[in-house]
């Protein structure tokens, strides 16, 4: 039976918002989505926004051992906001679900794996009799995505499940917005202003009423000494915190030298299921991760793993199946908070899950550590390939160490990403400086 893999990174409502979604970014998507290809199996259907990198193809089926003949790929035609994401009006046209239909021929889909629950799926699957294959259908054909994507709700849910949170709040006004700020300066703290359905820090700012912070899971930070400066602060920044006032604004302590861990689980009809833990590293945004975590302080991980269920027990009882991540801060002397939560397949769902479990082997985490280093510089996806092979840092499958790219070739911003496999981090971090290196002008 096949199953239908679908290469949709955003939701419709997020996908006609220039503010959250700059072209950069919608570029940054269309690559993203190809990261479907580590997950297909033989007899697998794979929706994506345009064709594939053969490059890339070509690379990730000799890793994953899947031929390329054994699976199909779809590309809808553009819909009105073009091809760089799977949008509704692309996944309704209806040359592509006759193509869909052929390609399915009668058998019964065994599973529908979306990148992102949204209703365009469900209805997908309503039109061409496969509703059943889609996870959670009921929940998110009435709108459950946004809900599970959001910063704002994130908080909602976690305050109603116990799960601990760093102070501050949901803001839908520039005055509440000034208490919460004003109230964490007074006790001496930082702050965070968090754009809803942003990601990996591109719509954080740090504000504080005394210098000496560096941006940190934010693009910059801001000193704001008196009242004064906060409402004028918020004067310029509401209309960019809220998206024109579309979405709420929240405002959490920020908790400087805090490391920043997720921890993933698959929510099924029975309960949470835990997958794994990793580290996100960021400088100022995030450009790295590290799994499994390294190091963490002996009650940090089964109180992430405790919440986090606590947080997927929540989301199940009201109709939500699937990949689910959830993000928190472990500080330094060892306390957990969570930030904000993603019900998504993540940029590190196929880094342990195909990656550790399958290319390395399953006891990876006890023996390997896997580091994602997210943009390296390169002339094309082949120039990498063929330089990390030269270079003795392709991926040995004997002493299973070295070096895989994982994504697609940005043309964004001319980069891809790698994921290190080594010993430990330090090691990563070697191998690290000899793939960067690897592209620059030697002296003569």
């Amino acid at each position: 039976m096949p199953r239908l893999l679908i290469g949709n990174c955003f939701t419709d409502e997020l996908a006609g918002d220039p503010v959250l979604l700059p072209q950069a970014h919608l570029k940054t998507a269309a690559a993203s989505a190809q990261l479907l290809i580590w997950f297909a199996q033989p007899d697998d259907i794979v929706v994506l926004p345009q064709d594939p990198e053969e490059e890339l193809v070509d690379y990730i089926t000799a890793l994953t051992g899947t031929p390329r003949s054994a699976f199909q790929v779809l590309v809808p035609p553009p819909g009105a906001a073009g091809t760089d994401l799977l949008t509704a009006d692309r996944l309704a046209n209806p040359g592509f679900r006759e193509d869909l239909a052929k390609a399915i021929a009668d058998r019964p889909v065994a599973a529908v794996v979306p990148l992102t629950p949204e209703a365009s799926v469900v209805e997908l699957g309503r039109a061409l009799g496969f509703l059943e294959a889609v996870p959670g259908h009921a929940f998110v054909g009435q709108g459950g995505g946004m809900l599970l994507n959001s910063k704002a709700v994130f908080r909602a849910v976690a305050a109603g499940s116990g799960v601990p949170l760093p102070e501050g709040g949901v803001c839908t006004n520039r005055v509440d917005a000034e208490e919460v700020i004003a109230g964490l300066f007074a006790k001496g703290h930082p702050a965070m202003v968090k754009r809803d359905y942003s990601c990996g820090g591109l719509g954080n700012e740090i504000v504080s009423p005394v210098d000496g912070y560096r941006p940190v899971g934010a693009e910059r930070v801001l000193v704001l000494p008196d009242r004064a400066a906060i409402r004028a602060y918020l004067d310029e920044r509401w209309d960019w915190a809220t998206n024109g006032s579309r979405y709420p604004a929240v405002v959490e302590r920020y908790v400087p030298d805090s490391r920043g861990i997720f921890v993933e689980f698959v929510i099924t009809d029975d309960g949470p299921v835990f997958s794994e833990h990793g580290e996100m590293l960021s400088a100022p945004v995030a450009n790295a991760q590290v799994i499994p975590s390294p190091a963490l302080p002996p009650r940090a991980l089964p109180e992430l793993v405790a919440a986090g269920g606590r947080l997927c027990e929540t989301l199940r009882m009201m109709g939500f199946r699937g990949q689910f991540c959830a993000d928190a801060i472990v500080t330094a002397d060892g306390e957990v908070m969570f930030t904000e939560y993603n019900g998504r397949i993540t940029g590190s769902t196929h880094i342990y899950t195909v990656i550790g479990r399958q290319l390395v082997g399953p006891d990876y985490a006890d023996s390997r550590v896997l580091v994602e280093y997210c943009r390296w510089p390169v002339p094309s996806f082949r120039a990498a390939a063929d330089k990390l092979a030269e270079a003795g840092l392709a991926y040995d499958r004997t002493t299973r160490t070295g070096v895989v790219l994982v994504k697609a070739f940005s043309h964004a911003d001319g980069t891809v990403r790698f994921c290190a496999i080594a010993e430990d981090f330090e090691a990563a971090e070697a191998v690290r400086e000899r793939v960067e290196s690897l592209f620059l002008p030697t002296a003569a």
